[in-house]
């Protein structure tokens, strides 16, 4: 991987260790592989040394730029599925090559301010200068429960570096696809609309044959009369 695309709190897979020691014999990769976790995070970037961590709390190893690349969350990893499909998504698991959604639309990038805190920045956060703005990521616990609910994260997208975050930021350049988006239910009016549609289908198919028939003349009445009274609404 390139030294230059190397930010704080990326996931990245480590593939060779050419200091200090062998991959084998990784403190740190030995203990993520024994909780399934495919990835290690960085931890702190110095001027040859990368030092990668499983989690935030425990030990270090130290690594070259070239003995490890980017971990690209997958929606076929099963392993991190919930039953939807989404990736479950944890505080400890974000990092600054990510982009957010928030519940009030802004998408969002996790930086460190100059206090080396992180906090999710919006277009104007970073414009103004991000250290006296931004959400900390501190007002969140482990699974993401925000303390505002302003400040819930509502999509997620893993990006190739930060340098490509902050420039969908600034363009309010949204993904065609996310990564992991937030579970909702149904709104009741929305499961009405795709129970009628449903059952539309179905007697469409069932009376096709015969366009003349009077059930088939009721059904598409019946249809335009409520497509009247659901664009009224």
């Amino acid at each position: 991987m390139k030294r230059e695309d190397i930010v704080a709190f990326q996931k990245v897979v480590p593939h060779s260790k050419s200091i200090c020691g062998s991959l084998d014999n990784s403190y740190v990769w030995e203990m993520a592989k024994e909780i399934n976790q495919p990835y290690l995070f960085v931890y702190k970037i110095d001027h040859e040394k990368i030092v990668l961590k499983y989690n935030e709390d425990d030990f270090g190893d130290f690594f070259l730029p070239e003995d490890f690349e980017l971990y690209i969350e997958s929606n076929t990893n099963q392993d991190n599925n919930n039953e939807s499909g989404n990736i479950i998504m944890k505080k400890s698991e974000l990092n600054s090559s990510m982009l957010f959604k928030m519940r009030d639309g802004d998408l969002y990038a996790l930086l460190d301010d100059v206090e080396s805190n992180k906090v999710f920045c919006n277009k104007e956060d970073i414009k103004q200068g991000y250290s006296d703005y931004g959400i900390s990521i501190n007002d969140y616990d482990e699974d993401l429960s925000p303390e505002d609910e302003a400040y819930d994260i509502v999509a997620i997208k893993q990006r190739n570096s930060c340098v490509k975050v902050i420039a969908d930021v600034l363009s309010d350049t949204e993904p065609e696809k996310w990564d992991w988006v937030e579970e909702t239910e149904k709104d009741v009016e929305e499961q009405k609309v795709e129970n009628i549609v449903q059952n539309i289908t179905i007697n469409i198919t069932i009376d096709s044959s015969n366009k003349d028939s009077s059930q088939f003349r009721e059904l598409i009445n019946g249809l335009s009369k409520y497509a009247t009274q659901y664009s009224k609404v």
